[in-house]
């Protein structure tokens, strides 16, 4: 039965392995454009997120658009607007690609690290003491 476990964990890594692919510079323009989905911060809010990659090459210029913030988040992260139309807007022209395949945004103690994975952009931040996970599609 332990070997049937072990093994099973290890088909595990193998696939989840095999579905993620590196960014590099050769399928940065494939990244280019517009990837919507949900952001969703550690206390459990989900928050609609557009993410637009504007250049295909490092440094990457990218603007990150999150809408209807709940008040309490809102106030911590610097949106503007009531409870249902908060939204906040994050822009960086310093992306870089991580020795780890990543696409990473940082500056100010903020940073939002995104992983290809087949069709989508899986990723994660720390945005003025706010955290969470972000995955896209493209548009």
């Amino acid at each position: 039965m332990k070997k049937i476990g072990l093994l099973v964990i290890a088909l595990m890594m193998v696939a989840s392995v095999a579905f993620a692919q590196n960014i590099t510079p050769g399928n940065l323009p494939d990244l280019k454009g517009t990837w919507v989905g949900i952001l969703t911060f550690q206390v459990g809010v989900t928050c609609p997120a557009e993410l637009v990659i504007q250049n295909d090459s490092v440094p990457v210029k990218a603007t990150l658009t999150v809408s209807m913030i709940p008040e309490t988040i809102a106030m911590q992260i610097g949106a503007s607007g009531g409870v249902a139309t908060a939204r906040h807007t994050a822009s960086s022209d310093d992306g870089k690609i991580t020795t780890q395949g990543s696409l990473m945004f940082a500056g100010n103690k903020n940073f939002f690290e995104f992983f290809l994975k087949r069709d989508k952009l899986d990723g994660w931040f720390y945005y003025n003491g706010a955290r969470g996970d972000v995955v896209l599609h493209k548009k």
